[in-house]
């Protein structure tokens, strides 16, 4: 290595790094001061009021957990079906609906607010968790991944399948989900990582502030410069962090350990 060269990647290791230590820091301070009450002293009262004496914080996370899991859950299982039927069934016009669920997925977030909302007065169900569920269930993001990973499943498989039994029920769920269950895993994480983190939907589609998730007080919390609410922040962060580190091959098996197509 010349020294030319051993320069540049030392200048650009020392940029890395300082990127990487730039967006953990906050992430540090913040979890240094959710232990610390003052100067002089650590304790864990932020811990305290967030689990026992102030039931806003642990509330707000139970609705958090409550939509991110249900939204994550459902829109797996509406995927896997989809999927199967975007992938391996012919009838006329699915490329032009496939087409349309990407057309909707390529959509900012702010342009199906406004539907979402209409919809959700409509049905009464405004204000209420279904309202920021269901849209999650049905996200285009999943079905369009689940799509690309069932079209690389041989189609002798299921052929050889039908030989046994006629059930499309029973194809998909001994047949395709155990080769696409890597994929699945993946679509979970990274909707419940969306979901966890969303702010503007639940401003949009809730106007009772105990019903809000942790992700939209939080803001509030902190504001008030309150011990609770840093802690509350460390404690918001837990949940993706343990779902990374869990299913990290997961992950990224599912968006490139497939021969997409």
């Amino acid at each position: 290595m010349t020294p030319k060269k051993k320069l540049l990647d030392i200048i650009l290791t020392l940029f890395l790094l300082s990127i990487a230590i730039i967006v953990v820091l906050p992430v540090i301070y913040t979890a240094g001061k959710s232990f610390t009450a003052d100067a002089l002293r650590i304790d864990f009262t932020g811990y305290f009021d967030f689990l026992i004496w102030k039931p806003l914080y642990l509330r707000a996370f139970i609705n958090s957990a409550l939509i991110a899991g249900t939204a994550s859950l459902g829109s797996a299982v509406i995927a896997l079906f989809a999927s199967y039927v975007f992938a391996k069934v012919k009838f006329f016009g699915r490329e032009i609906l496939f087409y349309l669920y990407i057309i909707v997925m390529m959509m900012p977030f702010q342009v199906t607010l406004l539907p979402q909302y209409i919809v959700s007065k409509r049905l009464f169900l405004y204000d209420t968790p279904a309202a920021l569920i269901l849209p999650g269930i049905f996200m285009p993001f999943a079905v369009f991944l689940l799509t690309q990973i069932v079209k690389t499943i041989p189609d002798y498989l299921i052929e050889a399948a039908r030989l046994e039994t006629k059930s499309t029920f029973l194809i998909i769920t001994r047949i395709i989900l155990p080769q696409v269950k890597t994929g699945l895993i993946c679509v979970i994480v990274l909707n419940f990582t969306e979901y966890w983190n969303m702010i503007a939907e639940p401003l949009v589609l809730m106007e009772t502030v105990s019903k809000y998730p942790l992700s939209v007080r939080i803001p509030e919390m902190l504001s008030k410069n309150d011990a609770g609410a840093a802690a509350a922040s460390v404690i918001f962060i837990i949940p993706p962090l343990l779902l990374y580190m869990f299913f990290k091959d997961e992950i990224v098996d599912g968006l490139a350990g497939y021969k997409l197509k």
